[in-house]
């Protein structure tokens, strides 16, 4: 059935079709506005609900028209997602707590029609009015809308410091998301908790858009007090996370003994927090991606849920390795240009092509052509291996992370800091070239109770001499400082962590 649809729309109404009574949005406690009320709208109040929307939309604005919005992972924002899919209306969903100026920034990148909160209530309460007085017929006929249209924009960091939109069309977003629930299938009986923003790529992917084409039931708040408040009530089978966000649930989060897959994206789970997750009866789910590939480009499955790999090419992806002149198919699947893949041992920059790339940067011509070249392949920017036995990527880091010693060797830090991250009580790592230029320094950031030189060391063994550091400092990140040097999934900003410890801060 699912091969049928062209959007994501056909989704619901296919649900609402085959299964309306059942549960499809949890709602919060207490709720009562626009109507709604109790514990949860089945499938079928919910199609009709996005319907009534979408023809309230479609009476403000003109199809391919933009709407932005700030998204905090409300009932309010799945709704206004799901209409503007409906109406063929592009939304430019944006990350609440990326705080005004951020959003401010965003409103400025983009023309498009502007809904603040009241905005959103007003719309939606008049939705509530056509569906108690106008239901059936009279709502009208919404339009048609083609798979390659316009549908999401989502933001992603540019080089400039200034946000960069990026486009991504109905067919992209569809093809993405079955390619997802293709590598690790849910259930029409699973219950998902959403605790990260459907403002960005990893859940409006991962956890909106897998919900629908599933069937299965979605609650929906946001980081570690939303995940407190809800886990125990909801008993949850799936969950995404960070691994920041994953940590805190381990050290003293609620834990509900139906959790059955954690998936973790943004950035590597170390070898610790895996072994955690799994001597909880969790299998974790990692998968590597980009915004601009929809976003998911690898993704694990429960039967190969091994620490320190992302999992295969997801479906419908072609990829070539920098340096390789011919497209290597993704093992196992069918390429779009001839035959069969095979395993592929190799490392490189890697280059991908499918339907899940995006239409372009949003008015951003230059940069598109920098990224995407005239045949398709969208440029990663990072380094990955391709296990040849598992057919798993490594990711070995960014192209612009390496460091080349004044001795001709080129040494990736990234791949040197993962492989100390399961040391107990090691909480940063970052390697860095030495004054002398030919020499690497290790700078670690340690729990002193629990942390172990002697385990640093021996973790270290195996590195070629010209990996191996020659000096390891140790350092403490001031609290004033730490939204600097990390990303909001807990990631490294290397440049960023590189000026810090060059700083009179230090």
């Amino acid at each position: 059935m699912t091969q049928s649809y062209r959007t994501l729309n056909d989704a619901l109404l296919h649900n609402a079709a085959e299964f309306g009574g059942a549960a499809a949005l949890l709602l919060p406690r207490g709720t009562r506005s626009h109507g709604l009320s109790g514990e949860s709208i089945n499938w079928n109040d919910l199609a009709e609900w996005v319907t009534f929307l979408a023809a309230e939309l479609t009476g403000r604005m003109t199809p391919g028209e933009r709407l932005i919005h700030v998204v905090s992972n409300s009932v309010d924002d799945v709704l206004i997602a799901l209409a503007c899919q409906a109406a063929g209306i592009v939304e430019i969903p944006v990350d609440a707590e990326g705080g005004e100026d951020y959003v401010d920034s965003c409103r400025r990148r983009v023309d498009a029609r502007w809904f603040d909160g009241n905005a959103k209530r007003d719309l939606i309460d008049r939705a509530k009015h056509r569906r108690i007085h106008f239901a059936g017929p009279n709502i009208g006929v919404l339009p048609s809308v083609a798979p390659k249209d316009d549908a999401l924009i989502l933001w992603t960091s540019g080089t400039s410091g200034e946000p960069k939109g990026v486009v991504l069309s109905h067919e992209s977003l569809l093809a993405n998301a079955l390619a997802k629930l293709d590598a690790v299938g849910q259930r029409r009986t699973d219950r998902r908790l959403t605790v990260l923003s459907i403002a960005h790529a990893y859940a409006r992917t991962c956890d909106l858009n897998t919900w629908l084409l599933s069937g299965c039931t979605l609650a929906i708040t946001r980081g570690f007090q939303g995940w407190q408040e809800w886990a125990r009530d909801v008993t949850p089978t799936l969950c995404n996370t960070v691994p920041s966000l994953a940590d805190r649930i381990i050290d003293g989060g609620v834990m509900p003994r139906t959790l059955r897959i954690l998936g973790c994206g943004g950035a590597a789970m170390s070898g610790e927090q895996f072994a955690h997750w799994r001597d909880h009866g969790v299998t974790v789910i990692q998968g590597y991606g980009l915004t601009e590939a929809g976003p998911v480009v690898a993704s694990q499955s429960p039967e190969d849920s091994i620490a320190g790999r992302v999992g295969r090419f997801v479906t419908g992806w072609e990829y070539r390795l920098g340096g390789v002149d011919l497209p290597k198919n993704v093992p196992g699947q069918e390429s779009m240009n001839s035959g069969f893949g095979r395993h592929v041992d190799g490392e490189g920059r890697l280059f991908v092509r499918g339907r899940h790339v995006m239409s372009r940067y949003w008015d951003d011509a230059e940069s598109t052509s920098r990224r995407v070249d005239r045949d398709g392949w969208l440029d990663t920017g990072d380094v990955v291996r391709v296990c040849q036995s598992s057919g798993q990527l490594e990711i070995l880091g960014r192209c612009d992370d390496r460091i080349i010693l004044s001795n001709g060797h080129s040494v990736d830090p990234g791949a040197v800091e993962r492989r100390i991250s399961g040391v107990i009580g090691l909480q940063t790592a970052v390697l860095v070239a030495g004054a002398d230029g030919r020499s690497l320094e290790l700078w670690v950031e340690a729990d002193d109770d629990r942390f172990s030189q002697s385990e640093l060391r021996s973790a270290l063994i195996g590195l070629p001499a010209w990996e191996q550091p020659g000096s390891i400092h140790f350092f403490q990140i001031p609290d004033s400082v730490r939204d600097r040097v990390f990303n909001r999934k807990g990631a490294v900003r290397r440049g960023e962590m590189l000026r810090f410890l060059r700083s009179p801060e230090l």
